[in-house]
């Protein structure tokens, strides 16, 4: 009989759901090597977020350049329910952290801002990635590059965490 193994599940959040969180979403997805993608889960949620509604044009733009696919991403807002469930939550602003710790405090520990990791830290770290909503397609870019720096900063630790909860050492291929 095959052994079904649980995923693991990072959640990114933003407000809307609907620019940096699936865009997070789309770039963690294209960064993970396929020893660890075949385990993972990545969603998005916001925490203002409406059911059903699209990436917006410039973050499915931008994404595309930028090898990720998220032209089919829909809104959602998010629960305790998902953060509960999720082994790795990434905020993008404080505020969002607070938010998912607020809904679910037995999970703090398991809550960060996304730039806690990746990019050289610096005072705008604090902040984490401001939303780039009604901005132009440079703000974007610059964003989802910010994103991707910090989530390269990610990817050990869910390669830890992966490789901890199957107790086995998983290849690091590119």
């Amino acid at each position: 009989m095959l052994e079904v193994r649980p995923m693991f599940q990072v959640l990114i959040i933003c407000t809307g759901n609907t620019c940096r969180s699936p865009m997070a979403e789309g770039i963690l997805r294209s960064l993970l090597p396929s020893d660890l993608a075949d385990v993972t889960r990545v969603v998005s949620a916001g925490t203002g977020a409406t059911e059903g509604a699209p990436a917006t044009h410039l973050a499915v733009q931008v994404c595309a350049a930028g090898g990720a696919d998220i032209s089919s991403h829909r809104s959602i807002p998010v629960t305790r329910v998902l953060i509960r469930a999720s082994d790795l939550v990434l905020g993008m602003e404080p505020q969002h952290v607070a938010y998912a710790r607020d809904l679910a405090s037995d999970a703090a520990d398991r809550i960060h801002l996304i730039t806690e990791k990746g990019a050289a830290p610096g005072s705008a770290a604090s902040e984490g990635v401001l939303d780039p909503i009604g901005g132009s397609a440079d703000q974007y870019r610059d964003t989802f590059n910010r994103i991707r720096s910090h989530l390269l900063g990610w990817i050990p630790v869910i390669r830890e965490s992966v490789e901890r909860r199957e107790g086995v050492r998983r290849s690091s291929e590119p």
